[in-house]
């Protein structure tokens, strides 16, 4: 089994959106850390308009020229060492800003779809140019931020232009529908890699694009009561290291607490817990590819416990691996 353990490197999108340092520096280098323990490496889908913001506003700025340097240096760290970088897209950055004090941010245009096509283009050139220029490696690979992909048609240009070939924003039954974001998998097919051309959940295999789908589980009312108890009954083990908080996700928790959910394998605090259950279902379907979702922002201690015991069980027996290693 090739297993990609794919991280979105990105603050949190709101009022509250977290320090630099607690939402992306220190658990990355705990990733690092396990990284290096066991000669695996990892794939890190970069928020590319989070750095160009950065750039933009460090020079006024004496905290943001801090926080450019800490996220670049650690990035060029990452290339040099092995991990994949490759293109994570939050097209909002285009409408946000900073004001001395916080990222205010305009979520009116979350989706990369709410812009024209000629806009559309122009982010993801300048997007993939800024990776580019940091690690001087070929990127070729793309996660939507909030898996929002759909309708696909409306990119396709942009992407064939600028040769990202490669998706890993798909998971297998994921739907979900908000003001202002919305992503729906439902008819996408139960594979493990496919190719596609118009839209990602429609194979065609002669299309030019690749989907390596995010591995997809179905969980169950309990475990997220138990995700939610625990997190109170210990927070030092369960909270998430990233001092920020999620966007609102209107009716998600409800949902959870009351109805089984179909989601990503995940690393993601008590997610981590079913990393074993999900390879062994996966082997089970006779799936050849393993992809797991995580935010550095959003792990906590007991995640990265818990990745390590996955990695040290599995890295002898299975393939660690990346997009730039494997395609």
């Amino acid at each position: 089994m090739n297993i990609y353990i794919t991280l979105d490197y990105e603050l949190y999108f709101g009022e509250k959106h977290g320090t630099v340092y607690k939402c992306i520096i220190f658990p990355t280098n705990e990733l690092i850390k396990i990284a290096e323990k066991y000669n695996v490496r990892f794939t890190f889908f970069i928020d590319a308009g989070f750095l160009l913001k950065l750039d933009e506003f460090r020079s006024k700025y004496p905290t943001l020229e801090e926080d450019y340097k800490a996220v670049t240096e650690q990035i060029k760290y990452l290339s040099e060492t092995g991990h994949d970088i490759q293109l994570h897209i939050h097209p909002h950055w285009e409408d946000s800003y900073y004001n001395g004090l916080n990222w205010i941010f305009d979520l009116k245009r979350y989706k990369l779809v709410d812009f024209n096509e000629i806009e559309i283009e122009d982010i993801v050139a300048k997007y993939k140019k800024v990776l580019t220029d940091l690690t001087g490696k070929k990127i070729f690979a793309y996660r939507a931020g909030g898996w929002c992909l759909q309708p696909f048609g409306k990119l396709k240009s942009a992407f064939i232009k600028n040769e990202i070939s490669f998706d890993s924003s798909v998971f297998k039954n994921g739907f979900y529908t908000s003001n202002h974001y919305s992503y729906d998998f439902r008819s996408a097919p139960d594979k493990d890699l496919y190719r596609f051309e118009e839209e990602p959940e429609i194979e065609n295999t002669i299309g030019y694009f690749t989907e390596l789908p995010i591995s997809a589980i179905k969980n169950s009312p309990l475990f997220f009561w138990k995700l939610f108890l625990l997190g109170r009954k210990n927070p030092y083990l369960h909270k998430p290291l990233g001092d920020g908080i999620a966007m609102p996700a209107p009716g998600q928790r409800k949902k959870m607490l009351s109805r089984y959910t179909n989601c990503t394998v995940c690393i993601d605090g008590y997610n981590a817990k079913l990393l074993q259950k999900a390879l062994m279902q996966l082997q089970k379907k006779k799936f050849k590819q393993m992809v797991v979702i995580g935010h550095p922002k959003a792990l906590s201690r007991y995640s990265i416990q818990k990745l390590e015991e996955f990695v040290n069980k599995n890295c002898n027996k299975n393939n660690f691996t990346t997009f730039t290693k494997n395609f």
